[in-house]
């Protein structure tokens, strides 16, 4: 293929084989029916035909996981957040409800739960990342209860908001790990959120809120970090740089972090006890990732950032999550990757000699600080700059921005994303910002 320079040369596939009748062999496998999952094989499932393209995806519910934040917060209901699996996978694809237990690239294969294995001519892996409640000890048993809740989990999104009602006195606690995390906003929109229902209930001055992130800075974009720096300290919410969650003593209602970094406490260990705790928990790549060929060292599918193909096997691809991709694990990345990979990887099995596309490294996280009120954050992961949509500074908290947040992108999610019609605001951004001056 034609290059955009060396980093995006699309290497042809080493090997092909024809596809035989059985129900067993697919053109191509996708493994995972999230966001990118499905932008994909919505898109390549109509251009390469009927049952051509299987997705492996053993959920029977389908979540619009940006919407958890408001759901914790009282602003939605869950049953705003999903559908059935069954009513977003793509007409033209195979659903095969079960999960992946191995992939052997070498012999393109994906083996599943149940034993049973699947073949393919080319590979898409959007898996996801895995929450790791175990990370921590002591958190498998006192999540749900103890006044210990996530909105990173369906099974415990709701009892954030039942147990910020509960509170009237001492300390709100909000944690961020230290692995890779999906949607790395999360962790502290929901302190600004419980600020905003404790000042409601006039209970403020009774509670104090401490946000601790293992990470050294509260934001990895030093535009939006003075920005929410800015935020934290308005609500007179303490934040705690370099800790880490590591215990829950759910009966007694204590937490303990480890002190990260290279100050003169790293190495300690800080018991705080709480009223209410949410927590982010660890992530992780999947084992049946991290135990393939797929996985670079950190377990995370090996791919070329650019073309979002993999480093060693030709036929394979990744989106989101579960990817090596260098930049912060959202929705609107995914987007923005998933346009890129279906040009890449339709070009390959076309054997066109069109340009290979390039992924910048653009993500977006809208940093909810109450109702009504949110920080857009755009920007490349790979650059570190901002890379905003719209004229005016979405460093700045706007209402127009929440309503962009809350009722059009759910909107463009379900009717645009999954359906592969939605790449991300790029067309947008030459109208709304045409000069990219913020």
């Amino acid at each position: 293929m034609l290059a955009l320079g060396t980093r995006s040369v699309l290497r042809p596939r080493w090997a092909r084989f024809a596809s035989t009748a059985a129900p067993s062999s697919y053109k191509l496998v996708v493994i995972g029916g999230g966001a990118g999952g499905l932008a994909v094989s919505s898109t390549l499932s109509e251009k390469l035909g009927k049952n051509e393209v299987a997705i492996v995806e053993p959920a029977t519910r389908h979540y619009q996981q940006p919407l958890f934040t408001f759901v914790g917060g009282g602003l939605k209901s869950l049953g705003d957040t999903y559908r059935p699996m069954a009513d977003v996978m793509p007409p033209n694809a195979q659903w095969i409800n079960q999960a992946a237990a191995t992939v052997d690239p070498e012999a393109n294969t994906v083996t599943l739960a149940d034993g049973s294995t699947v073949s393919y001519e080319y590979l898409v892996v959007a898996a996801g990342i895995e929450l790791n409640f175990a990370g921590v000890k002591g958190l498998e048993s006192a999540i749900g209860k103890n006044g210990v809740a996530s909105n990173y989990s369906p099974k415990y999104v709701e009892k954030t908001f039942e147990f910020l009602q509960n509170v009237r006195q001492g300390n709100a606690l909000f944690t961020m790990p230290a692995t890779p995390i999906k949607c790395a906003g999360a962790p502290q929109k929901i302190a600004y959120l419980a600020d905003e229902l404790l000042r409601e209930k006039g209970i403020r001055d009774n509670v104090t809120i401490n946000y601790y992130t293992a990470l050294g800075k509260i934001f990895a974009v030093d535009k939006y970090a003075n920005a929410m720096n800015e935020v934290a300290k308005s609500r007179n919410i303490n934040v705690n740089l370099f800790h880490d969650l590591v215990e829950v003593d759910g009966p007694a209602k204590k937490a303990t972090f480890k002190v990260l970094g290279s100050g003169p406490s790293a190495g300690e260990s800080v018991t705080v006890p709480y009223e209410f705790l949410h927590v982010t928990p660890p992530m992780k790549p999947f084992d049946f990732i991290k135990n393939s060929a797929l996985a670079n060292a950190a377990g995370f599918v090996d791919v070329n950032q650019y073309t979002l193909q993999h480093n060693r096997f030709a036929n394979v691809y990744a989106i989101g999550d579960c990817s090596s991709l260098p930049t912060s694990k959202t929705a609107a990345a995914a987007a923005a990757q998933s346009q890129v990979l279906k040009h890449n990887l339709l070009a390959q099995i076309q054997g066109s000699d069109k340009p290979a596309l390039e992924y910048t490294g653009y993500t977006s996280c809208p940093l909810v600080t109450g109702k009504h009120k949110l920080v857009l954050a755009e920007f490349s992961g790979y650059s570190g700059q901002p890379h905003e949509t719209f004229f005016f500074n979405q460093a700045n908290e706007h209402a127009f921005s929440y309503w962009l947040t809350a009722d059009v992108l759910p909107t463009v999610y379900w009717n645009s994303m999954l359906k592969g019609t939605w790449n991300g605001p790029s067309a947008i951004r030459k109208f709304a910002n045409p000069t990219s001056s913020n």
